[in-house]
């Protein structure tokens, strides 16, 4: 039996999404990715735009900063994102930010059902964080392929696949596609 060649990439397919029950989940964005050296400098001009698009639609915008970075120069949100003082800024000490309760209790204030994940890294935040909120907490996940980014093509495209093996239940949670695919009704 010949074996298929590669991963099963996901297909990016056009997402309406309901404004007033969805959120953007801003993964590990903080002032590092100012720095052109730092992979995550490569999202900042697309996840910006795609930002001021999202703020036009009044959806709620929340940041994760890892928590060694908290009180310190790079605890801050990355300055082409254009935080606004209203969005929140969580310090989870993991790369799953749901764990502790602040990430789940700020998406339950606000009704949250679908959760837009964009930020760096792919194999790490990305990849846990989206992993517990389709298993765990079942929201719907949306993944835009050009809005998250990690060190390696490989560690890329390895955590893109297992976000597409998940079992039955988890998987069918998972919508992939890209910033300009995405619309809000």
């Amino acid at each position: 039996m010949a074996e298929k060649e590669g991963p099963n990439r996901p297909e990016p397919k056009q997402v309406s999404l309901d404004g007033k029950t969805t959120a953007v989940l801003v993964l590990d964005l903080n002032a590092r990715c100012q720095d052109p050296k730092e992979v995550c400098s490569k999202l900042m001009q697309p996840l910006g735009e795609f930002l001021e698009r999202v703020r036009g639609s009044s959806i709620p915008i929340v940041y994760t900063i890892s928590l060694m970075f908290k009180g310190t120069p790079l605890g801050e949100v990355a300055s082409p994102l254009k935080r606004r003082e209203t969005d929140p800024v969580i310090y989870p000490d993991a790369f799953d930010k749901f764990v502790g309760r602040e990430l789940r209790d700020i998406l339950n204030q606000r009704s949250v059902e679908n959760l837009i994940i964009v930020g760096s890294l792919t194999n790490m935040a990305v990849l846990y964080t989206s992993t517990s909120a389709a298993r765990i907490h079942r929201y719907n996940v949306i993944i835009p392929m050009d809005g998250v980014n990690a060190k390696s093509k490989y560690e890329h495209e390895y955590a893109i696949h297992q976000l597409t093996i998940l079992p039955a239940g988890a998987g069918e949670r998972f919508q992939f596609t890209t910033l300009s695919r995405i619309s809000f009704h």
